[in-house]
């Protein structure tokens, strides 16, 4: 242990000792004042939020984020994230230190696990190493220094202190850069002149360096290290189960009531524009679904009706429209058909579920379409969503408890094909021989983009469904929206909003802790083989297309080995953390990917460039769900649970579709 004598501080002027008085000791910080940084600032680097996350944020009941790092947002609140006992598990780490550059390469995982490489991820309790990889912030290239980040490849481990360790950092001649200041005092046991610092030297002794030693990282050797606690997994699920579990109680015995508004025949003879070669009969309704959602406040932000101990409370319904489109084969095929459940797009509607893709597929394959409109999540919630971005992004978070509702009203129109409609006994949805058009007992989820996202959480805590498909489905939102095309204008505004370089990128690293709740990260580890309490198991199939613009191809391997997902071979390629099972199988949850022939990205630290030549730009994000031979590989596991091959027993390679 380093040691000043008073004599020494006296020269540094850092004692405040008299004639007399006992020796400063560590225990004191040696009788200095810290006065540098901020009072609720991290104060390990000289930005305030950096790192982060970090145990410097973590109050007695719960997280407590400094305001001062977003001062050119004069709006921007933190008290959303005060609920959440820890940070979530899909946080990325964000951290800085001069002229360091990233060792490595974007997405690839594999070397984090080796003992010399300079950054490490920790589970403090159990001494597992986290696979990450490290990179720049493409989205604040103005910032110095250059903010690095550590990206997990798997979810944080839930309910426990995660340890980050930084050693033999480089910068571009080779050079090992310098380990800050305000570490070196915690690291070195010496006067800490940083507000705060002092305080967390026995957490830094009894957690931090005693794990990196346990990994065999001598506590000299480091640049930098801290800890973070990570939210339990039963308080992050808790929300959205609560929700589920309220508005179910509340549901009629015989199932959710409703009211068919329309039924549209469409026989060929004068149809109804909203009629498609595929379909025999369309019907419009609305179901009464116990409502837990208060009313929009200035912003449009709804909250969840509570009680005085937090739990959600029914007061009224939500009317919430629903289409079933009932295809020719189920009134003349051998038998009713099951009934498929689509998930819309980012912020979008339920008229995707009209596209003449998805109506061909009905009737070539045989099932029903159930649609309705994301509550929280749809087309007429983007105004709330960017009201609030652009006045106080610290409320986003609270945008979800919408969404939980909205998640639910989906369960419940699950529930109400199977009860309640179809007791319904309207002539046009029975066959000839009088048999409902469609089977109540089989009901299946299948969503793209946002519906294959979300779609995880519908899945996982569905109580009607037995099997789902997830297309080119992500999680982790501060990785998914990073790397999509489709935030670039969100992020604009959010910089304006922020007002500092580092800002978007902040607000991103937040909302993995601030959407913990509702990120499918939180959802995947139960889909199959480890169901949510009182809920029954499912099996779930991934379908990714690479090169994906919208959704990258990692935030969809995240969400596979979130899941516990086999990759299915022959594959176009191995994805590191997935083990592989050859077809045919009945794997539980498997993950299948298609190279359309859109060449590699070669910017990897930003969304994916594509291609300008070909059709789309490139972005294969609409192409798997229009291409039958997937139609026909995710329908038969949908019948059956069985992957099956349909590229003939090589990778699936075809051309834009």
């Amino acid at each position: 242990m380093h040691k000043f004598t008073v004599a020494m501080l006296a020269t540094l002027g850092l004692t405040r000792c008299h004639p007399g008085d006992p020796e400063p000791t560590l225990a004191d910080n040696f009788g200095v004042e810290e006065t540098q940084g901020e009072p609720g600032c991290d104060n390990l680097l000289p930005a305030c939020l950096f790192p982060f996350p970090s145990d410097a944020f973590s109050g007695a009941e719960g997280i407590e984020l400094p305001r001062s790092p977003f001062l050119g947002s004069t709006t921007l609140s933190v008290e959303s994230f005060a609920s959440n006992k820890g940070f979530g598990a899909a946080s990325p780490i964000l951290f800085q230190l001069l002229d360091a550059e990233p060792p490595g390469e974007p997405f690839d995982s594999a070397p984090s696990l080796e003992p010399g490489h300079p950054t490490v991820l920790i589970d403090a309790a159990t001494g597992e190493w986290i696979p990450h990889w490290v990179e720049h912030d493409y989205l604040s290239p103005e910032l110095d220094p250059p903010l690095l980040v550590i990206r997990p490849a798997i979810p944080l481990p839930r309910g426990t202190e995660i340890v980050v360790g930084v050693r033999d950092l480089r910068d571009a001649s080779g050079a090992v850069v310098e380990a800050p200041e305000a570490f070196r005092a915690l690291r070195d046991q010496t006067a800490s002149r940083w507000i705060g610092l002092h305080d967390r030297r026995a957490h830094f002794d009894e957690v931090v360096f005693p794990t990196l030693e346990a990994a065999g990282i001598q506590r000299g050797t480091l640049q930098l290290a801290w800890s973070f606690p990570v939210q339990s997994g039963e308080d992050a699920t808790a929300p959205l189960l609560s929700v589920r579990d309220t508005i179910f109680d509340a549901l009629p015995a015989g199932g959710p009531a409703y009211t068919i508004d329309a039924i549209t025949v469409c026989d060929g003879l004068d149809d109804d524009p909203i009629c498609h070669p595929s379909v025999r009969v369309i019907v419009d309704g609305t179901a009464s679904i116990p409502s837990v959602i208060g009313p929009p406040d200035a912003l449009g932000i709804q909250r969840l009706r509570t009680d005085g101990v937090g739990n959600p409370v029914v007061e009224g319904v939500e009317v919430w429209p629903f289409r079933l489109q009932l295809p020719h084969v189920a009134f003349e095929g051998d038998g009713p058909v099951p009934v498929m459940q689509y998930g819309h797009g980012f912020l979008g509607r339920m008229a995707e579920a009209d596209n003449g893709w998805l109506r061909d597929m009905a009737e070539r394959l045989g099932f029903a379409i159930l649609a309705c409109d994301m509550q929280g999540m749809n087309e007429r919630d983007l105004t709330t969503w960017l009201a609030v971005m652009g006045q106080d992004g610290g409320r986003f978070p609270e945008l979800q408890e919408l969404a939980f509702q909205g998640i639910v009203n989906q369960l419940v129109q699950q529930r109400l094909v199977k009860t309640s409609l179809a007791e319904d006994p309207a002539p046009e949805l029975r066959r000839a021989d009088g048999q409902l058009a469609w089977d109540p007992s089989t009901v299946w989820y299948y969503g793209n983009s946002q519906g294959g996202s979300v779609g995880t959480l519908v899945t996982a805590v569905s109580l009607d469904i037995e099997r789902g498909v997830l297309g080119v489905p992500g999680s982790g939102y501060p990785l998914l929206l990073h790397r999509s095309t489709v935030f670039s204008d969100f992020g604009t505004l959010l910089e304006l909003t922020m007002g500092t370089p580092e800002g978007v990128s902040a607000f991103l690293a937040m909302l993995g802790t601030g959407w913990d709740a509702s990120d499918p990260l939180t959802f995947a580890p139960h889909l199959h083989g480890d169901p949510l309490p009182n809920t029954p198991d499912h099996e779930v199939l991934f379908h990714v297309a690479k090169e994906d613009q919208q959704v990258h191809n990692e935030a969809s391997f995240i969400s596979g080995r979130a899941a516990y997902a086999t990759l299915m071979v022959p594959a176009i390629r191995s994805v590191f953390g997935l083990p592989e099972t050859p077809y045919p199988a009945s794997p539980g949850a498997a993950l299948v990917e298609v190279d359309f022939g859109v060449p590699d990205d070669p910017t990897p630290e930003d969304p994916p460039d594509g291609d300008a030549s070909m059709p789309d730009g490139g972005d294969t994000h609409g192409w798997l769900r229009k291409w039958e031979p997937a139609q026909d590989q995710m329908v038969h596991f949908l019948r059956t649970g069985e992957m099956i091959d349909v590229c003939g027993g090589v990778p699936c390679v075809t051309g834009p579709q």
